[in-house]
């Protein structure tokens, strides 16, 4: 879908008893595509489907590994035959994984699998209620964009050498690097950077305490710049201002009570990577997470002028004073906002079954194309004839002849300045300087294994 939106003459390929997951979610997923059916098991099938892969550029499939080449589509042939052809795996677990490769995938096996279960947050782990199953696909989620984004960089790559690539990004090595940051243990760091919750949880273990804690009670041991609060109108508005200094100072000068914490001896240390026996004092806002008696005075008066206001009209101070926070809101509610329609988050497309209907926007915002990114084309159905005439009516790019001994990788020659900080900005090029001098090249590529932890 995300290669459609991006400008890609996509035909997707149905077994003969039609998807095997028949969901109006189809509508989207399907949209830019003609789709059609073959029988793989049939030689007139098997056939059809080779010489559509004559024609294209990028083969994807997300069969356990092995299958496809059993049904008679060999990556490696149709490589060998064709060093340009790009050729994407996402399977449940590695083709390398011995133990889980043949594993019926589904998002479930690989959330039991990965921990993802049990080991998704505190809250849980605080509350008694491990394992707890989450609707999210969050496996498929991330393994999505890591095969769409690397797909795309592989197709750059082989403008400059003519070589395609085989790309495999396993779901459950794409979870694992997604959600690294809640399987990072770490043995004696520092107690400044415990949360409440954390040593709440090490107190109990260590008295033997059940882990029985209520939703309600939980949030008192949660940051007060980090948690939600009820405003006048009974809902919730989530603060998420924490580990940076501008954005605590200007809530609590929105919400009016930064002078009074001043007064009562809060501090802002200049340099907080300095040991906190060297501060002026043992609180610095901005730090996360606060001292107990800090985070439960702050959150006391943060409590009191929420209820002074609606959701609404937070939302509305906290977005013109530049600091994060938003209302909680049912999926219902965004889809109908006003600011998700006029920003392209959602969008109406006519499909040819469901009739007009709200789709999610593009993952991706390209601006010289946003316009017509906007308006993609519902789904619609066809022969195999038909996607052949689509396919080769469609001029053949001109590429380098394939070189090969090229050291490196797909982004060798690329530079980039990265100017971000947090979290999504440094990911993302640390991402792109992953593919540079790291997938090594002989006589032919060898496969390259996109995502982490396997």
């Amino acid at each position: 879908m995300i290669l459609g939106d991006l400008g890609a003459t996509v035909v997707h390929v149905d077994p003969p008893g039609g998807p095997l997951w028949d969901n109006p979610a189809n509508a989207i997923l399907h949209r830019n595509k003609l789709i059609i059916t073959l029988d793989l098991k049939t030689d007139e099938g098997l056939n059809e489907a080779k010489t559509l892969v004559a024609e294209a550029d990028i083969v994807v499939e997300n069969f356990r590994p092995g299958v496809l080449a059993r049904l008679g589509i060999d990556f490696s042939a149709l490589r060998k035959a064709r060093p340009e052809l790009i050729t994407l795996s996402i399977p449940g677990f590695a083709s390398d994984d011995e133990l889980r490769r043949d594993w019926r995938a589904f998002e479930t096996v690989i959330a039991a699998s990965s921990g993802v279960f049990t080991d998704m947050g505190l809250n849980r782990v605080l509350m008694g209620i491990n394992p707890s199953f989450s609707p999210l696909p969050l496996s498929s989620a991330y393994g999505t964009m890591l095969a769409a984004s690397a797909t795309a960089l592989a197709l750059q790559a082989r403008e400059r050498t003519g070589h395609g690539d085989h790309i495999e990004v396993p779901l459950a090595s794409a979870v694992m690097e997604g959600l690294s940051y809640n399987s990072i243990l770490i043995d004696d760091y520092p107690l400044r950077y415990q949360t409440q919750r954390e040593r709440e949880i090490e107190r109990r273990r260590a008295e033997g305490l059940p882990m029985d804690m209520s939703y309600d009670d939980l949030q008192e041991f949660l940051d007060p710049f980090y948690r939600s609060y009820v405003c006048a109108d009974g809902r919730m508005f989530y603060v998420v201002c924490p580990s940076h200094k501008n954005h605590a100072k200007r809530c609590l000068q929105a919400l009016g009570i930064y002078d009074e914490l001043v007064a009562e001896g809060l501090r802002e240390e200049e340099d907080t990577y300095l040991p906190v026996s060297l501060w002026s004092s043992d609180v610095s806002l901005g730090v996360y997470p606060l001292p107990k008696f800090w985070a439960d005075k702050i959150a006391a008066r943060m409590k009191a002028v929420f209820l002074t206001k609606t959701a609404a009209e937070w939302e509305r101070v906290f977005g013109e004073g530049l600091f994060p926070g938003a209302p909680q809101r049912w999926l219902k509610e965004w889809i109908a906002d006003d600011h998700a329609k006029a920003a392209g988050l959602m969008i109406e497309v006519d499909d040819p079954i469901l009739g007009r209907m709200t789709q999610p926007g593009p993952m991706a915002w390209l601006q010289e194309s946003a316009v017509a990114m906007l308006k993609p084309h519902p789904r619609r159905w066809g022969t195999a004839r038909e996607a052949l005439a689509l396919l080769t009516g469609m001029e053949r790019r001109s590429l380098a002849a394939p070189t090969t001994g090229l050291p490196g990788g797909w982004l060798d020659g690329v530079k980039v300045l990265d100017l971000c900080n947090v979290i999504a900005g440094p990911h993302s090029v640390a991402y792109l300087a992953r593919l540079v001098r790291r997938l090594s090249r002989s006589t032919r590529p060898n496969r390259s294994m996109i995502a982490g932890t396997r």
